[in-house]
C-alpha cells in the first residue's frame, strides 16, 4: 500500500487519502516542483481488475487535457509506477488541481438540507458547466453527475470533478457498451449505453431532488418511472416543475441542452409555455368580475353584494399563519447562502434579493443581523394571529475532518404560543444547543 509522505514520480508528495476503493486510491499531495496542493487519482494494474476500468481511467486522463473550465480541476500530469515504486503493484497516476472545499454529499451526510434559493444558485452553476461539456466538440457527457461528484469550494462556487465515467461521444459505438453511472442519478437510456447530453441533465435533477429532500432520489417513491418528491419540499411550484422536466424518463420530453435548461430556470417558462405577457385564457377570477358587471345590469344589488362577498372572503387564519412561516423560512435560507457567499449576514432583506412585501395586512417582515447570527420575524398585525421567529447561528464546524476556522450553519423555526400583536422572544444556541425563546415553541428548522 502507498503510505503517507511518499513521493511518487520523484515530485508528488503525499499528505492525506481521500478515497479508496478496491483498486483506486486519491490522494491529497504536494507537489514538490510547483510548491501546490494537488489531487493525485491512482490506480492499481492488478489481476483482479477489469480491463475495462484501465480504458476509463486512460480515457478520463486525455478527455481532461483537453478541458478548459474554471469550475473543472485543472488537468497537470499522467504518469505510471512500477512494481517497485508501488509497493508491488504497477500504479498509473492522474493529477489535478486541488479544490479546497467540501462535497455536496458530506454536507447531506451531516444532515444539512439546502433552501430553494441555494438549490438554483447549484443548479444555474452545474448548468453552466454542462453547457460548455456539452457544445465541445465533440460533445463531452459527464455520465456520473451526483452530490459527492460536485464540490462547495472555499471561494463559495460549485466544481465538477471525477470524470471516472466521462465519454467522448465521438468515440466508436459497437455491439457492446460498459454500463457507469449511479442508479438513481442515471436516467434508463444510459443503462443501455444511450447517454444523451440530456443524460446529465437528468442526473443533475435528481442531485436537487436529494438536496431538497435530504433523500438519495433511489430511495424516493416513483410513479411511472417519475420521482415523486413535492409533498417533501416547500418550492416555488415553477421551480418544482422545472426540476420534473429535468427529470422526466421521457427523453424526448426533457430538456434537450444545458442552454435550454438554464433558460428556463431564469425566466421561469418551461418549453411551450406562454410568457405573463402572452394572450391567456380568462381566468376564473376574470370570468367571476365580467359575471358581476353583468348581474350589476340586470339584477339587483343585494344579489351583486352577496357575490362579490363570496369572492373576496378573508383567508382562513390557519392559511395565512402558514404562509408567514414558509416566509420566515426562506428568509433564514437566503441568510445561509448569503453568509456562505459573504462571510457576514445581510441586515436587511433587501439585500438577499428576496421578492418579499415588508408587510401585508397580516403580517410584518423584517431581519435584524449580527456578526454571529440572523433573526429573521413575521410579526403579527392582527390580535387573532400567531407570530413567528426564525434564526440562522453561524457556528465553528465541530464534524471529524472540519477545517480550523470552518463554520456551519444552525437555524431554527418558532412560532408564538398564542396569538398576539409582540416580537417574539430571541431563540438561543448555547452549548450546542438550539432553542426557542420564551412564550415560542419549535416548529422547523
Amino acid at each position: 500500500m502507498l503510505q503517507t509522505e511518499q513521493v511518487l514520480n520523484r515530485r508528488y508528495r503525499l499528505k492525506q487519502q481521500l478515497g479508496l476503493n478496491a483498486s483506486r486510491q486519491t490522494w491529497l499531495a504536494e507537489d514538490l516542483e510547483a510548491q501546490e496542493r494537488v489531487t493525485v487519482k491512482l490506480l492499481a494494474f492488478s489481476p483482479q481488475m477489469q480491463w475495462e476500468e484501465f480504458k476509463l481511467f486512460e480515457r478520463e486522463a486525455k478527455v481532461l487535457q483537453q478541458l478548459n473550465h474554471p469550475r473543472i480541476p485543472r488537468y497537470r500530469d499522467y504518469f505510471s509506477l512500477d512494481e517497485a515504486e508501488g509497493a508491488g503493484l504497477p500504479w498509473f497516476g492522474l493529477v489535478q488541481d486541488y479544490i479546497a472545499g467540501e462535497s455536496l454529499r458530506q454536507r447531506l451526510d451531516r444532515g444539512e438540507r439546502f433552501a430553494e434559493s441555494q438549490v438554483r444558485s447549484i443548479a444555474t452553476q452545474v448548468l453552466e458547466i454542462l453547457a460548455y461539456l456539452h457544445e465541445l466538440s465533440p460533445p463531452v457527457l459527464h455520465r456520473d453527475i451526483k452530490p459527492s461528484n460536485l464540490i462547495l469550494g472555499k471561494d463559495g462556487k460549485i466544481y465538477l470533478v471525477d470524470f471516472g465515467a466521462v465519454r467522448d461521444r465521438a468515440a466508436a459505438e459497437g455491439v457492446t457498451f460498459t454500463v457507469v453511472g449511479t442508479a438513481g442519478y442515471a436516467p434508463v437510456e444510459q443503462f443501455w449505453g444511450k447517454a444523451v447530453p440530456a443524460s446529465d441533465l437528468y442526473a443533475l435533477g435528481a442531485t436537487l431532488i436529494h438536496l431538497l429532500t435530504g433523500t438519495p432520489p433511489a430511495d424516493l417513491p416513483q410513479s411511472d418511472l417519475r420521482i415523486q418528491f413535492r409533498d417533501r419540499v416547500n418550492i416555488r411550484p415553477a421551480f418544482a416543475r422545472w426540476i420534473e422536466t429535468l427529470t422526466n424518463p421521457a427523453l424526448e420530453q426533457r430538456f434537450s441542452t444545458a442552454r435550454q435548461a438554464l433558460e428556463a430556470l431564469k425566466t421561469g417558462r418551461l418549453p411551450g409555455e406562454k410568457s405573463s405577457t402572452d394572450p391567456q385564457p380568462l381566468s376564473r377570477i376574470r370570468y367571476l368580475r365580467l359575471g358581476i358587471v353583468a348581474l350589476l345590469q340586470v339584477s339587483a344589488i343585494g344579489v351583486c353584494f352577496i357575490i362579490l362577498r363570496e369572492a373576496f372572503r378573508p383567508f382562513p387564519i390557519s392559511y395565512t399563519q402558514r404562509a408567514a412561516s414558509y416566509q420566515v423560512h426562506e428568509i433564514s435560507r437566503a441568510q445561509e447562502a448569503y453568509f456562505r457567499e459573504k462571510k457576514a449576514f445581510s441586515r436587511n432583506i433587501a439585500g438577499l434579493g428576496l421578492d418579499l412585501k415588508r408587510a401585508s395586512g397580516n403580517y410584518a417582515y423584517s431581519t435584524r443581523a449580527s456578526a454571529q447570527a440572523a433573526f429573521n420575524y413575521a410579526i403579527s398585525r392582527k390580535d387573532d394571529h400567531k407570530s413567528y421567529i426564525g434564526a440562522v447561528f453561524a457556528v465553528q464546524a465541530d464534524y471529524p475532518g472540519a477545517i480550523k476556522g470552518e463554520m456551519t450553519m444552525k437555524t431554527i423555526l418558532c412560532e408564538g404560543k398564542s396569538p398576539a400583536v409582540i416580537v417574539p422572544a430571541l431563540p438561543t444556541y448555547q452549548n450546542g444547543v438550539l432553542a426557542c425563546g420564551e412564550n415560542t415553541i419549535k416548529v422547523g428548522e
